[in-house]
C-alpha cells in the first residue's frame, strides 16, 4: 500500500512542475480585484463630463455671440440698405423733376423758332418799304433788339439744355451706383440674415474645408461703410447741383419769357406809333394832294384864260395894225401925222406891251403848273409810299406779331 502511495506522489510531483502557488493565485487575485482601471475610468468619465460641459457652454456662448454678431450685421447692412433706398428713390424723383425740366427747356426752345420767324419775317418785310420810307425807325430798332435778344436767349437755353443733359448723365452715374450697392447690400442682407436664422440641425448644415481662411482683398468694416458713404456723398453732390440747375433753368426760362413778352411789347408799341405816325402824314399828303390838284385845276383854268385874253390883245394889235396900214395908204398930204394916227401907234405898242406881259405870265404859269404836276406825281407817289409802309406794318407786320407766343408757352409749358 506504502509503495503505491509513494510511487503516485513521485507522479504527481513529476506532473505539476509548471503549476504556480497557492500564494501566487492569492496575489493574482488581488491585483485583478485591485480596479485600477474603474478609478481611472471613473477620473476620466468625471473630467470628460466637466470638459463637456465647458465645451458645450463655450460653443453655445460662442454660437449665441455669434449669431448675435451676425444680428447685429444684418441690422448695420439693413440700416444701409433702406437709406440707399431712400437716395435711390430720391435721385430717381429728381432724374423724373429734370428729365420734366429737359422737356419743357426744348419745348421752349422749340416755341421761340416762331417769335424768331416772326421778328425775321418783319424786318425782310421792312426791306420792302419803298425810297423815303426806308430808313432806320424805332420799329426797326426794336425789331434789330428783338432779334439780338432772342439769339441770346437761343444761346443762353442751348447752354441750359447742355448744361441738363451733362446733370443727367451726373445723376444716372450716382443712381447707378447706388442701384449697384443696394444691390450688393440685398444680397449681403440675404446671406447674412439666412446665417443668422441657420441652425445646428439645419438641413444645408455641412462640413466646409478652408471656410476660416481669409480671402485676399476683403474690405474692412471702415472701408465697406465708408464706399456707402462715397456713394451716399456722390448722390448727395448730385441732387444738389441738380436742383440748383433746375432753379437756375426755370429762373431763366421766366426772365426769358419776361423779357421776350417786354420787347413784344415795345415793338408792337413802336410799329403802332410808326403807323399812327404814317397815317397822319399820309393824310397831310392826301390833304395836300387835294389842294395841289385844286391849284393845277385854278392854274390850268388862269392859263386857259391868259390864252383868251392874249388871243384878245393878238386880235386887237391886228386891229390896230390893220388901221394903221389902211391910214398908210392915204394920198399925199392926207397921210397925215395926226392924232388917231399917234393914239394908234400907242395902241400898238401898249398892246405889245400887254401881250408880252400876258406871255411872260403865261410862261410862268405853265412853269407854275409843270411844278404843281410834279407836285402831285411827288405826293401821289408819296402817298404809295406811305400806304406800302402802312400795308406792311399795319397788314403784315402786327398780322404776324399777333401770332407771338404767350409768356406759358415761351417758358416750355
Amino acid at each position: 500500500m506504502t509503495d503505491i502511495r509513494n510511487e503516485n506522489y513521485l507522479a504527481f510531483s513529476d506532473n505539476n512542475t509548471e503549476l504556480k502557488t497557492v500564494q501566487h493565485w492569492h496575489n493574482h487575485n488581488q491585483e485583478v480585484l485591485k480596479g485600477d482601471i474603474i478609478g481611472r475610468t471613473d477620473e476620466n468619465t468625471a473630467i470628460t463630463k466637466n470638459c463637456i460641459i465647458k465645451v458645450n457652454q463655450a460653443s453655445c456662448n460662442d454660437f449665441s455671440d455669434s449669431t448675435d454678431q451676425l444680428k447685429h450685421r444684418v441690422r448695420h447692412i439693413n440700416y444701409w440698405k433702406t437709406e440707399l433706398e431712400r437716395a435711390i428713390r430720391d435721385i430717381d424723383a429728381e432724374i423724373t423733376v429734370l428729365e420734366a425740366l429737359r422737356q419743357q427747356l426744348k419745348n421752349a426752345m422749340d416755341t421761340i423758332k416762331i417769335p424768331e420767324y416772326i421778328t425775321e419775317e418783319c424786318l425782310n418785310l421792312r426791306r420792302n418799304r419803298m425810297q423815303s420810307d426806308t430808313i432806320y425807325d424805332e420799329p426797326q430798332d426794336a425789331l434789330f433788339n428783338e432779334s439780338v435778344l432772342i439769339e441770346n436767349v437761343k444761346r443762353l437755353q442751348a447752354d441750359a439744355l447742355r448744361e441738363i443733359e451733362y446733370q443727367m448723365k451726373t445723376n444716372v452715374a450716382a443712381k447707378c451706383a447706388l442701384e449697384k450697392d443696394w444691390s450688393n447690400k440685398c444680397l449681403a442682407f440675404k446671406y447674412e440674415s439666412k446665417n443668422a436664422d441657420l441652425e445646428t440641425k439645419a438641413d444645408n448644415v455641412k462640413q466646409s474645408a478652408g471656410a476660416t481662411r481669409i480671402s485676399e482683398g476683403q474690405s474692412n468694416v471702415q472701408s465697406w461703410e465708408q464706399y456707402t458713404l462715397s456713394g451716399l456723398q456722390q448722390f448727395k453732390n448730385a441732387i444738389d447741383k441738380s436742383k440748383e440747375l433746375r432753379s437756375k433753368v426755370d429762373a431763366l426760362l421766366i426772365n426769358t419769357a419776361r423779357d421776350l413778352r417786354s420787347q413784344d411789347i415795345k415793338v408792337n408799341k413802336a410799329l403802332s406809333d410808326r403807323i399812327a405816325r404814317t397815317e397822319q402824314v399820309k393824310t397831310e399828303l392826301e390833304n395836300q394832294l387835294r389842294l395841289t390838284l385844286s391849284k393845277i385845276c385854278e392854274t390850268e383854268n388862269i392859263l386857259e384864260t391868259l390864252h383868251e385874253e392874249m388871243l384878245k390883245v393878238s386880235q386887237r394889235i391886228q386891229v390896230a395894225q390893220t388901221r394903221l396900214n389902211t391910214k398908210s395908204i392915204r394920198p399925199n398930204v392926207e397921210n397925215c401925222r395926226e392924232g388917231s394916227l399917234v393914239g394908234l401907234i400907242d395902241e400898238v405898242r401898249d398892246l405889245n406891251d400887254s401881250m408880252t406881259l400876258l406871255q411872260k405870265r403865261s410862261l410862268e404859269t405853265q412853269k407854275l403848273r409843270a411844278e404843281l404836276i410834279h407836285e402831285r406825281s411827288k405826293l401821289e407817289n408819296e402817298i404809295i409810299v406811305k400806304k406800302k409802309s402802312l400795308y406792311i406794318d399795319n397788314e403784315r407786320c402786327l398780322y404776324l406779331r399777333s401770332h407771338f407766343q404767350s409768356a406759358e408757352k415761351l417758358c416750355g409749358f
